[in-house]
């Protein structure tokens, strides 16, 4: 039988040796064999299938997510074994570090011998020359996590992202911060269409980070060569490679990524090679000669920096400037919690950034770049929409000829369960050309998954003159002219309604409170302090120390007092927490309003067609079309549009009034708000678990009310504003279906139903959970969840659970412990003015008066020893009111605890 080697068999199934390696290993080439040290296969060798669930452009996001996870894990164990090896603090990221290079540099060269590598290494991350021995466990941990994820697509990354991790785990990072490093899958965009072999003499990141974004240029530089690469080629793409960071010991670390994929690409290609090479591969990495916390690569004194991998020093200018491409992902940081020097500086040098450091960053660019050359740039997205960014959008506008915006939104990167930061991928060049059209993508509405999908299609793209791009609420990606229109034909809300701030306490923590903290607390006042998602009517359990005109809060360093003469005017409240969308409800007599829950007050119209309006799924979309940030300012709702019919209808008067009621009425059975009532206890059966299944019943039945009810206001406003149907389309994939309008009937197991909503429940029988998804609006009941989360129909999920409604045993058991719970308050004399009017009670009393109500066929003893305190406590937040404790029931005395 006739054998070829692995390189011929690499040459004609264009797969690495590297790989042909791993497949022999796993026996999935019949007749493969090793003579020596090296593979041999049978010349008629079939090629194996691709067993790998990956694709190389389309990262696989439970193999990425997995491995980042399992890092986080070896990082632990691999610090955890520095402490036991008591190396110095100072020393023990460098050592974790170089413990991880070292073992991806074995994986890439297999069988050569590389045990002095480790020096070289740790001397390149560390910068000394310090000897310092690898340890066997800490190498055992990473040698056995890359051998598990060898394959997966992030392996090649980890280095990087072990430092980031590593900064939660180690203190003393200044620039930790700002300091997160880009997905793969926005970094190969960018690449892509920035990158030109011919053309990219000089590829300058000027926040380099860990250098992912020049890996993957000279990844891609070395692609275009294919098989004919040599090491003089690699070298020379290498030398193309600029990057700056003010961070020294991240610009080591982009030193030694960058000589890991240099090494991968030579086995990849097949070319033999030492470990002497490793120093001759030389990108240009820069820092500043003298120290620099502040400004960075913005600086504009070209001042002299420091090349990390010759020592060779140079002025700024001449490392940075001249650039074929810059391609960046800029730290994002604001005024808010930023030295008072970056301040100054940024308010120096760069006025019109309004201490934005991206923006800022977008503005340097420009001298960067050969009048030729092109940038792709991670950004924030508060720079394209807010008012005060006016004037820098009109400056880049006829600064920059931007090509392409993919606006991915928030929820783009895989560590982030929140959602951090609102980005668009950009392309642009140095020089603007009269007519351009830019290519637009807009994925703000979709899944990860979805992004990643569609960024990598040629699909949804839309095109715009860029002289078109910033409209009046800035640029609009939306591409829709009747949607755009609607802005132009109609008033703003801010001409009919004031959207207000809210006063800054400066110490919520000890002017802030539960209203069961603080019964008989004169100085306390009832508040609007936001905190979560909720329409209509609700989240009002909380308290402000007032005292006499603020006099608390005026007392606080930091605290401000906003809009206080208009407390008495003011309608409605909403919360500024925006990742949910917008919701607003109505605040309620006596009520004040703070920074958390700020107010709105009605100049014309009805306010309740004011709170219709503002709880529609067209009013979220413009909030959340227009807002870059986590949090919903005044601002962005004075911006949207609305016209008479609407602020004054009083159909949408009738329908809001109703869906206040109903909430009311699931509020006025929970006496965790203030809203709580005591009269529906005297309305029970005195059947404990016919009560439940009544209370579950209402509730889900109201809830469905309200769904409809509000599915009707959407309905007028949508008329009103003349949406087509595809603008009605292109609006619910921007924030999600209308629960009411689902109308998939799917089959529904009621075993399984019962415990998927116990789980969304808490003890209030409350929904505790807010979106679905990443993309959807909040919903305000678990029906409204239910229906978005499972695609189904609302209606029918209330028609099969009243189709046996006594098989949700798990929510009956919650309802039934809410019931009991809220008994023992009405036998106490409680309400949510006062408190408690019987201080305490005994045991036997208490099972008495529970027997008296439900019957016998419950044993209550057992349930207030063992169950009392804990439903008490999680209905109450984990701030208990009551407590049971050697036979009494009393009031909780949070000091003796």
């Amino acid at each position: 039988m006739d054998y070829l080697s692995i390189q011929e068999f690499s040459n004609k199934w264009n797969i690495s040796k590297r790989r042909i390696q791993v497949l022999c290993k796993e026996e999935r080439i019949k007749g493969a064999k090793m003579i020596g040290n090296m593979w041999v296969i049978p010349a008629d060798a079939k090629r194996p299938n691709d067993a790998r669930v990956k694709s190389p452009i389309k990262p696989n996001l439970e193999s990425v997510s997995e491995v980042r996870r399992e890092l986080k894990k070896v990082l632990k164990k691999m610090y955890d074994i520095t402490d036991r090896l008591q190396i110095k603090a100072e020393e023990k990221k460098c050592v974790v570090l170089a413990a991880i290079a070292y073992s991806l540099y074995e994986f890439y060269a297999g069988g050569i011998e590389i045990y002095k590598m480790y020096e070289n290494i740790y001397k390149d991350i560390s910068g000394k020359e310090k000897e310092m021995p690898l340890d066997d466990s800490i190498k055992e941990v990473v040698f056995n996590f890359i051998k598990k994820y060898c394959e997966a697509p992030d392996i090649n990354n980890i280095l990087s992202w072990a430092y980031q991790y590593s900064n939660k785990i180690i203190d003393g990072n200044i620039y930790s911060q700002t300091q997160f490093f880009t997905e793969k899958y926005m970094i190969d965009y960018l690449v892509k269409n920035v990158v030109d072999y011919d053309s990219a003499k000089k590829i300058v990141d000027p926040c380099a980070g860990g250098g992912n974004f020049l890996v993957e240029c000279l990844d891609y530089l070395c692609g275009c060569l294919g098989e004919k690469i040599t090491i003089d080629d690699i070298m020379l793409n290498a030398g193309k490679l600029y990057g700056y960071d003010i961070d020294k010991s991240i610009a080591r670390v982009a030193i030694v990524n960058i000589r890991l994929r240099a090494i991968s690409v030579m086995k990849r290609a097949g070319i033999d090679y030492t470990n002497e090479l490793w120093e001759q591969i030389c990108p240009n990495i820069f820092v500043t000669k003298n120290e620099d916390i502040i400004c960075g690569s913005l600086a504009k004194d070209n001042r002299l920096v420091v090349n990390l991998v010759n020592g060779n020093e140079l002025r700024m200018d001449d490392a940075l400037s001249n650039a074929d491409v810059v391609i960046t992902n800029p730290p994002f940081a604001t005024v808010k919690g930023m030295r008072q020097e970056e301040k100054e500086f940024l308010k120096k040098y760069y006025p019109d950034a309004n201490c934005d450091t991206c923006v800022s960053f977008m503005a340097a660019i420009h001298r960067m770049l050969k009048i030729t050359g092109v940038c792709g740039i991670v950004s924030q997205n508060a720079w394209m929409h807010l008012k005060s960014f006016k004037e820098i959008r009109n400056a880049f506008s006829m600064q920059y000829n931007i090509q392409k915006v993919a606006n991915l939104g928030s929820g783009a990167f895989f560590d982030l369960s929140g959602e951090k930061s609102n980005v668009s991928l950009i392309v642009f060049s140095n020089k603007y050309i009269l007519g351009n059209r830019v290519e637009v993508l807009n994925l703000s509405s979709f899944s990860l998954k979805e992004k990643i999908e569609k960024l990598i299609s040629n699909d949804d793209r839309l095109y715009i003159q860029q002289d078109m791009l910033d409209g009046a609420n800035g640029y609009d990606f939306s591409g829709k002219g009747t949607l755009n229109a609607m802005g132009i034909n109609k008033e703003l809300y801010r001409d009919v309604a004031v959207p207000m701030q809210g006063t800054s306490t400066g110490n919520a923590k000890e002017l802030v409170g539960y209203f069961w903290e603080h019964f008989g607390e004169t100085d306390w006042v009832v508040v609007s302090n936001g905190g979560g998602y909720c329409r209509w009517q609700g989240l009002n359990d909380s308290v402000v120390k007032w005292g006499k005109d603020g006099e608390y809060i005026k007392s606080q360093k930091g605290s401000a007092l906003r809009n206080v003469k208009y407390f008495d005017d003011t309608q409605m409240v909403f919360s500024d927490t925006g990742t949910a969308g917008l919701n607003v409800r109505v605040l309620l007599d006596n009520q004040i309003f703070i920074a958390s829950g700020p107010g709105i007050r009605v100049i014309e119209g009805n306010e309740y067609a004011h709170l219709a309006f503002l709880n529609s799924r067209i009013a979220a979309y413009y909030v959340r079309m227009m807002s870059p940030k986590l949090t919903i300012a005044a601002g962005y709702i004075g911006q949207i549009p609305i016209n008479d019919k609407i602020y004054s209808s009083v159909v949408l008067e009738k329908e809001a009034r109703l869906c206040i009621e109903l909430k009311r009425k699931m509020l006025s059975a929970r006496p965790n708000n203030i809203e709580y009532e005591s009269a529906f206890i005297q309305n029970l059966s005195g059947n404990l678990l016919n009560d439940a299944w009544r209370m579950l019943n209402d509730d889900l039945t109201n809830e469905l009310l309200k769904l409809e009810v509000e599915s009707k206001i959407d309905q007028y406003i949508f008329q009103e504003y003349g949406l087509s149907e595809e603008e009605e389309k292109h609006l619910q994939d921007s924030v999600g279906e209308c629960a009411y309008l689902i109308d998939r009937t799917q089959e529904i197991d009621i075993g399984k139903l019962d415990k998927y909503l116990e789980k969304l429940m808490d003890t209030s029988c409350c929904l505790k959970r807010t979106r679905a998804s990443k993309n959807s609006l909040g919903s305000d009941g678990i029906l409204e969840y239910i229906a978005k989360d499972l695609g189904v129909n609302p209606e029918r999920v209330v028609e099969k659970i009243q189709e046996k409604p006594f098989e949700m045993k798990r929510v009956l058991t919650k309802y039934m412990d809410m019931i009991l719970h809220n008994f023992v308050l009405y036998k106490l004399g409680y309400n949510t003015d006062n408190g408690v009017q019987i201080p305490e009670c005994t045991i036997t009393e208490m099972v008495s008066d529970l027997t008296d109500r439900f019957g016998e066929d419950f044993d209550y003893g057992k349930w207030l020893q063992k169950s009392f305190n804990k439903v008490h406590s999680e209905i109450f937040k984990g701030v208990p009111y009551l407590q049971y404790e050697n036979g009494v029931i009393h009031k909780y005395d949070s000091k003796a605890a």
